[in-house]
């Protein structure tokens, strides 16, 4: 962008992809690592420098989503969807949101969805898409054996 305003605090900063990407990787270290605190401030540095990075609110997303800050998280997933929709992690994340608030159509689509972008089953989070919906199936098995109408 030009320097009439437009730009994002992240160039006008000077952060490079290279150093974006790396602030990322810490914060994901970080998250990994159970420091949800310390992810949290990096995550929530890098929406706010780059608030059009999808990875970024991905990751932001995908926090929340642990922390079970379940509106905090359909936000920022659904903003990351609207930013890659070639993405899968935001949809799994969100299909557990939605899993929690018993919006269990929603949370479907959104597993079927991330399975539909990886056919080739090489993508963790479309995996774990796969496992997620295959316990959804299990139980809804069960619950047809034992004469259950729905799922309570």
């Amino acid at each position: 962008m030009s320097a009439n305003g437009n730009e994002t605090p992240r160039q006008q900063l000077g952060i490079t992809d290279e150093d974006f990407q790396r602030m990322g990787e810490i914060g994901a270290m970080y998250y990994e690592q159970g420091d949800l605190k310390r992810a949290r401030t990096i995550f929530e540095g890098l929406v706010e420098v780059d608030p059009n990075s999808a990875a970024a609110h991905a990751a932001l997303g995908a926090l929340y989503t642990r922390t079970q800050e379940d509106e905090l998280a359909l936000a920022s997933l659904e903003r990351a969807i609207a930013l890659d929709p070639q993405m899968i992690a935001p949809y799994v994340n969100r299909a557990e949101v939605f899993l929690r608030m018993e919006r269990y159509e929603e949370a479907i689509a959104d597993l079927q969805r991330a399975i539909d972008l990886d056919p080739e089953e090489k993508d963790p989070g479309a995996n774990r898409a796969r496992a997620i919906a295959l316990g959804i199936h299990q139980i809804v098995q069960e619950a047809a054996e034992q004469g259950g109408d729905s799922i309570q």
